[in-house]
């Protein structure tokens, strides 16, 4: 879950998934790749060092493939809870990410009557987006770490299980592993920082609740600004310019909603 729905557009790609309408906007391919360019140029460098010809088009495709996967199973695991819930919903794919809709934000009790969902059930719909995608990400890893394919994420584990892993022989292939885990694995946890409005924010907001008794909101726009300003501090300490704008712009819009959370001032 992100910020707001974008504009239906007839280049979008619709279908349903397990009976959920699915949209993916066109911006999403187009800045699925620009995110991953970085990424597949590092790798193609790698490659020529140790004399592997690459084409930086293919694994540019391949991350874009990743990015799809990955982030549509994110999006099906707050469906899937939404649904859990008694609460239908649709999946959105666009420029920022991902959006599980949901048609209200209702549930039916047992004696059929309507009520809202609760900060428990919320923290839960909020948690299982990234929840399935570090799962899924998971599997991959591990199941290519038990074939012998080295995974740096799993090298722990072929060391304590003392399995020998080297790099496979078709480098594509060991490209997207790689991007599988990127993106599965540090995007959700990056994610699930308290920032609001990411699925850390939401979850945050909601403990906030369950202890304070309120929506949780002001106080999760406080949290998220001083988390974003953190964050973009830190990513640009590293070199990352576009994560580190990424985040400040994050705070200041946490910041600005908790301005107006507290009402109008006179200065």
């Amino acid at each position: 879950m992100f910020l707001g729905e974008p504009q239906p557009s007839q280049y979008d790609w619709r279908f349903q998934i397990f009976g959920f309408p699915t949209r993916v906007t066109w911006l999403f391919w187009a800045v699925s790749a620009a995110l991953g360019y970085t990424a597949a140029l590092n790798i193609q460098t790698a490659y020529a060092r140790i004399g592997i010809p690459s084409q930086l088009a293919v694994l540019l495709a391949i991350w874009v493939g990743a990015a799809f996967i990955s982030i549509l199973i994110h999006e099906l695991g707050h469906a899937l809870a939404f649904r859990y819930y008694g609460v239908q919903c649709e999946i959105v794919l666009y420029q920022m990410g991902g959006l599980a809709i949901p048609g209200a934000g209702l549930l039916w009790g047992n004696r059929g009557k309507r009520s809202q969902l609760s900060h428990l059930n919320q923290i839960v719909i909020s948690a299982a987006g990234p929840a399935i995608q570090i799962v899924f990400a998971g599997i991959i890893g591990v199941t290519s770490m038990l074939c012998g394919v080295y995974v740096y994420e799993f090298e722990w584990l072929a060391n304590l299980l003392q399995i020998n892993t080297s790099s496979p022989s078709n480098p594509m292939t060991h490209a997207a592993i790689q991007f599988s885990m990127w993106i599965g694995i540090w995007w959700a946890l990056i994610n699930l920082l308290p920032i609001f409005p990411l699925d850390g924010g939401q979850i945050a907001r909601h403990l906030i609740g369950i202890v304070r008794r309120t929506n949780g909101l002001l106080e999760a726009y406080m949290l998220g600004a001083i988390v974003g300003a953190l964050a973009a501090i830190w990513f640009y300490s590293r070199g990352s310019t576009l994560n580190a704008l990424f985040f400040a712009s994050m705070a200041v819009n946490n910041f600005q909603a908790m301005q107006q959370a507290n009402g109008p001032r006179i200065w």
